[in-house]
């Protein structure tokens, strides 16, 4: 009975593979589950770039608290150091923010097994413009701080 149709279909012609003989006898074949493997690579390149961003983040708030401890020791440049560092400590919190927020969106979709792409098009151009901005500020109380400086020395006594 059903060993000899088994038989039978397995001497089936060249063109037609086993996928279909077993359609005919045990109906709609389904392809097997993929099992796919995550190599711990994956998530170490994730911590990685993950633990590069906080380093980043780390140097912009150490930068930001030494130019308050050294801004307090001078009165004349006190404002414009004070807003160089709240400005460096926004784009550090902005850095920190970015990183944590792209380190879990990435785990989530490595966990998930999304086929998506990990690659995020705009955090970093969007965070360069914020670090070129805060740098624009820097600089630019810098200046002012300097003609101030020239001007208020060059009036004389």
């Amino acid at each position: 009975g059903n060993w000899q149709r088994l038989l039978s279909m397995s001497q089936q012609p060249s063109g037609t593979g086993a996928g279909e003989a077993c359609e005919t006898c045990c109906g709609p074949v389904e392809p097997p589950n993929k099992i796919s493997l995550i190599e711990p690579k994956v998530f170490l390149a994730n911590e990685r770039t993950f633990l590069n961003w906080m380093s980043m983040s780390v140097t912009l708030g150490s930068i930001a608290t030494a130019l308050t401890a050294f801004g307090k020791a001078d009165a004349r440049q006190a404002g414009a150091i004070q807003f160089m560092s709240a400005v460096l400590i926004i784009t550090a919190i902005c850095f920190n923010v970015y990183a944590v927020n792209t380190f879990f969106w990435r785990r989530r979709s490595i966990r998930r097994r999304d086929e998506s792409n990990f690659d995020d098009i705009y955090g970093p151009y969007s965070l360069s413009f914020v670090m070129l901005i805060a740098l624009s500020c820097v600089f630019v109380s810098l200046i002012l701080f300097r003609l101030r400086v020239l001007l208020f020395f060059s009036r004389g006594p």
